[in-house]
């Protein structure tokens, strides 16, 4: 795990500042998830996941990375956006006295459900929410995080939700760098996949509302294991759509040439760089 950090600085003041905040960040961004090469998900994708999504982050870097990088000053309550199976809310549940945790996948929550008991925690209140619905029932925090669930449409809407959550900071990581497939399996397929929007997009759309956010950069370097030639197929077709023919045949025949784990599984690892973003709210 490497860490690369630094601070945004408030170039827009100097001049052609006023110009800076006449672009519509928003709707660039809007136009580069229309681009690119993974689509949206929706919460019985998500459902699909929740058991692989559990056994992946137990033993994953980028969570203690993640926690390690949490400014906890000032903060008794939290809002896990987007919490998965609990691998942020849980442990944040042992330090403060209440967290509320907020996904749209029934299945991510109900594997949450069995952590917490697991763990022993019984201080965290679950909303079963999306980004686009009315947040009633959650209340105000102050700490709001988002860890790698800010792949919204309307990312402008989904900043300024999360803000007015918040009384003290809030925390999101978003892509800053690497691929969701790793270079071997991206040559094997032979296709040049365009990215979802980068992290600069949210740097930017948050300067424009009065809230200049640090960034630190979470390397991690993690892989996945799959228990067979279809897991392994199935886990690439979730991440970009639909294969030929050729490409699961070259897939299915990558996957017998792929090492081992202690478990049986077989390991693909790859590098990813994920943006952490932390802006104080101030009582937004």
């Amino acid at each position: 795990m490497k860490r690369i950090q630094k601070t945004i600085s408030e170039t827009a003041d100097g001049p052609g500042g006023d110009v800076f905040r006449e672009i519509d960040f928003g709707e660039l961004y809007r136009e580069q998830c229309r681009r690119s090469s993974y689509g949206s998900r929706t919460s019985a994708d998500w459902d699909g996941r929740a058991a692989r999504r559990r056994r992946q982050v137990r033993d994953s870097d980028y969570n203690e990375a993640f926690l390690s990088r949490l400014n906890l000053t000032g903060v008794r309550t939290a809002l896990d956006i987007g919490c998965g199976t609990g691998n942020l809310a849980i442990p944040l549940a042992r330090r403060l006295t209440k967290v509320h945790a907020l996904d749209f996948s029934p299945e991510m929550l109900r594997q949450l459900e069995r952590e917490r008991r697991r763990a022993g925690v019984g201080n965290i209140a679950v909303h079963r929410l999306s980004w686009t619905e009315a947040w009633r029932g959650v209340p105000r925090v102050d700490l709001a995080v988002c860890s790698r669930a800010l792949g919204v449409e309307d990312l402008r809407g989904a900043l300024e939700k999360m803000t007015r959550r918040a009384r003290v900071r809030c925390a999101a990581t978003i892509h800053a760098g690497g691929s969701y497939l790793g270079r071997d399996v991206l040559e094997l397929l032979g296709r040049e996949l365009t990215p979802r929007p980068g992290y600069i997009y949210a740097v930017n759309i948050l300067y424009q509302m009065g809230y200049p956010a640090t960034v630190d950069f979470i390397r991690s370097e993690g892989g996945s294991g799959y228990a067979s030639a279809e897991d392994f197929v199935q886990s690439v077709r979730w991440r970009i759509g639909e294969l030929t023919a050729k490409e699961e045949r070259r897939l299915r025949a990558c996957y017998r040439g792929l090492p081992k784990g202690a478990d049986g599984t077989a390991r693909t690892r790859h590098d990813f760089v994920w943006a952490m973003l932390t802006w104080e709210t101030g009582g937004a």
